[in-house]
């Protein structure tokens, strides 16, 4: 069959318009037959709603301008989908290709990862299929992108249910698959992080039915908009700083005084965090957004001491006496959630919301719950009860996360969230994923490593369950060690790394440690930072530090009344997202590391065993290693784009001198390494116009050292 005798209008219609795909016939038999399958019909879907944020392969020689996207593999054989958009250059003077939609992409072969063969394009009228979203849905050509367990929480219809995963075993895919097909027209979407709204939304408009409506919102925006309030949330850090300062020179800290970032999460996830407006499950009624000294001490004293609980309650009883309303300056974030959760509890307030389209939604799902504390928590349960279903029932609520993966303070528990959940509205369904999907097997093995350090807590301490994923993945990755003593060496390191296109320079150090030279300050990420976001290879600094703090602390827990067991459960599940963020390559860095941190490292990283596949290095081989892995030229500016998009939240400068360094990458058409692919340059020149847009419109200060432009002109 043709494509001219397939090109009919589709009954299916999206809000926005998908990427044409038109896919070869090998390729379609490959689809059914591969073993990797699965992960081409996921690719699909990403192309069609996406294609930007797609990593690939760029390919030489012959074949130069096909793009190749890994597939993954098992037993040794690794697949990879060869594609181009419309314009590249394997398309170029063969007939059809260039009367295909704007924005068509084309794929060609699923192909193992040895054949680099000569691929010709081949005739579009004779060998190519279009595929619609339709069909897409319909899994009409190929294998379901789903996993079992991803497809049995999708098609489940509970009105309260829980989905709990480890790192890269596709929460957030599942969580949008579910409510795709739940069985509504109006949904709300909450999550934590800008550039994961961005994805869903893309993914809800360009993959979901039209006569939907899905509203995507990051959780400190939709507190907001319900409170009726223009507070901007300063970064976590600064907030735990304004702390520290405002305690100035507190003396009745007690064990805390050496402490006092500890004490400052301690009175986040537990002093202002427990408080409710209300009775709920275990939490007791609270008149003020904090909860009584008695309560605390009670609750907090068999976990981090009698004393250390006492100071607690103390520092927050003389905060509240000395410093007004001191919730709203030192906690903004929470005292803004109890200010919803009041107005919720009102009938004039719920009727006000209600006729400005607040509450219009039939289902409510929320990614990341670990990262609510449970005042954040008990305020979307009662804006799930608030937004009335038309039948008379509270929306559904779909809930996904990874108890040992919060990056905030919340001290979050699996248990006291069933108890809110079966309190306010009802008896959660449990579903679990436990195939991590995302990190080949050595990294994989590494995630799962983590979870022993738990051990290290008291079991109290310690969250819920199993923390070993299933690793189907066998693609080939790298872990490379560096210790490195600060000076010129480890400066050039640190540059290099952060002008590396598709890797992450992550810190495990808070504030930054000195060594970090001043030009890369701001292009290193925290692990709040990093999470959610997928990069083909991380640097981590400070880890081997962070975990010799957490092998060595069974005695010092003992001695310090255990009031760091909330900051090391928060280290440990840190180290859990930060090992899981790469999908090829890890550099750990440890900085004038001791034997025994050097040890412990290493030990760490070869699974304790004696087969060494990781072994020290330094600085100039690293340097070395990096110069080796030399990059296509448009494989560095595809890489340079997908991490524009990725920092625009968390790093906007950052996301600025990615998008100009794609495009000075390009070069002027007709010079010698210039890039003439016309889709290549096309996509490049809007990203760097969208990320200047979007900068200009949020009012983003971008760094002095960026020289202030004008964002508005550049955009245009």
């Amino acid at each position: 069959m043709t494509v001219q005798q397939r090109l009919g209008p589709e009954d299916f219609q999206t809000r926005k318009p998908a990427s044409p795909l038109y896919c070869h016939q090998d390729f379609l038999e490959k689809l059914q037959d591969n073993p990797a399958g699965k992960r081409a019909a996921l690719l699909l879907q990403r192309l069609a709603v996406d294609p930007r944020r797609q990593h690939y392969k760029a390919t030489m020689g012959v074949n130069r301008g096909w793009r190749r996207s890994r597939l993954g593999g098992s037993h040794g054989s690794h697949f990879y989908a060869w594609w181009a958009p419309k314009g590249a250059a394997p398309l170029k003077n063969v007939p059809g290709f260039d009367d295909a939609p704007d924005g068509a992409i084309f794929l060609r072969e699923i192909r193992h990862h040895d054949d680099h063969s000569e691929l010709k394009a081949q005739s579009l009228s004779d060998h190519y299929l279009p595929l619609s979203v339709e069909e897409l849905r319909r899994d009409e050509y190929g294998p379901s992108p789903w996993t079992p367990a991803q497809a049995r929480f999708a098609k489940a219809k509970s009105p309260v249910a829980i989905l709990k995963g480890h790192p890269g075993s596709g929460k957030t895919t599942a969580l949008w698959h579910a409510v795709d097909l739940a069985g509504a027209e109006s949904v709300l979407y909450v999550t934590y992080s800008r550039d994961l709204a961005a994805l869903a939304q893309d993914y809800f408009d360009r993959y979901c039915p039209a006569f939907k409506t899905f509203r995507v919102v990051t959780f400190p925006a939709l507190m907001r908009e319900l409170a009726g309030s223009a507070l901007e949330l300063a970064p976590e850090s600064e907030r735990r700083a304004n702390f520290i300062r405002e305690l100035g020179g507190n003396s009745r800290l007690g064990p805390w005084g050496k402490h006092r970032g500890g004490l400052y999460e301690e009175l986040h996830a537990h002093f202002i965090g427990e408080a409710l407006p209300e009775k709920a499950g275990r939490f007791e009624a609270c008149s003020v957004p904090r909860i009584s000294e008695a309560t605390y001490r009670e609750r907090r004293s068999r976990f981090i001491g009698a004393a250390a609980a006492a100071s607690a309650a103390e520092t927050g009883h003389w905060l509240a006496r000395n410093r007004p309303n001191f919730e709203a300056t030192l906690f903004p974030e929470l005292h803004l959630a109890w200010t919803v959760a009041l107005k919720l509890r009102q009938a004039a307030d719920v009727s006000a919301l209600r006729s400005r389209g607040l509450l219009d939604f039939d289902v409510i799902a929320v990614d990341e719950v670990q990262d609510l504390t449970p005042i954040e928590t008990y305020t979307l349960l009662q804006l799930a009860k608030a937004a009335s279903h038309r039948h008379g029932r509270p929306a559904a609520l779909l809930m996904a996360g990874d108890e040992a993966q919060t990056v905030r303070p919340t001290d979050f528990e699996w248990a006291w969230l069933n108890d809110l959940l079966h309190d306010q509205l009802g008896t959660p369904v449990e579903h679990k994923l436990t195939v991590n999907l995302r990190s080949p097997r050595r990294i994989a093995e590494l995630v799962n490593r983590v979870w022993d350090l738990y051990a290290h807590l008291s079991k109290q301490d310690r969250p819920s369950g199993t923390g070993v994923a299933d690793i189907e993945e066998d693609s080939v990755d790298q872990i490379v060690y560096c210790a490195a003593t600060p000076g010129e060496e480890l400066s050039e390191l640190c540059r290099n790394l952060a002008g590396r296109e598709g890797l992450a320079l992550v810190s495990m150090e808070h504030p930054l440690p000195d060594y970090v030279p001043e030009v890369v300050r701001q292009n290193v990420l925290t692990a709040a930072e990093a999470k959610g976001l997928d990069f083909q290879s991380v640097a981590v600094i400070g880890a081997g530090r962070k975990l010799r703090q957490i092998t060595a602390s069974t005695d010092f827990v003992r001695g310090d009344s255990g009031i760091e067991a909330l900051g090391r459960r928060l280290a440990i599940d840190e180290l859990r997202v930060v090992l899981s963020r790469p999908t090829e390559r890890l550099y750990w860095i440890d900085v004038d590391p001791t034997k025994e941190v050097v040890a412990d490292s290493l030990r760490f990283l070869n699974g304790n065993t004696e087969d060494r596949q990781v072994s020290a290095s330094v600085p100039a081989g690293v340097l070395r290693t990096l110069e080796e892995d030399q990059l296509d030229i448009e494989e560095r500016i595809q890489r340079c784009q997908v991490d524009a998009r990725q920092y625009l939240s968390v790093k906007p400068g950052m996301a600025w001198t990615r998008a100009q360094q794609a495009v000075t990458l390009l070069g002027s058409p007709g010079t010698p390494g210039a890039v003439e692919d016309e889709n290549a340059r096309r996509t490049c020149f809007l990203t760097a116009a969208e990320i200047a847009f979007t900068l200009a419109i949020r009012k983003v200060a971008l760094p002095n050292e960026l020289g202030r432009p004008a964002l508005l002109a550049d955009a245009a």
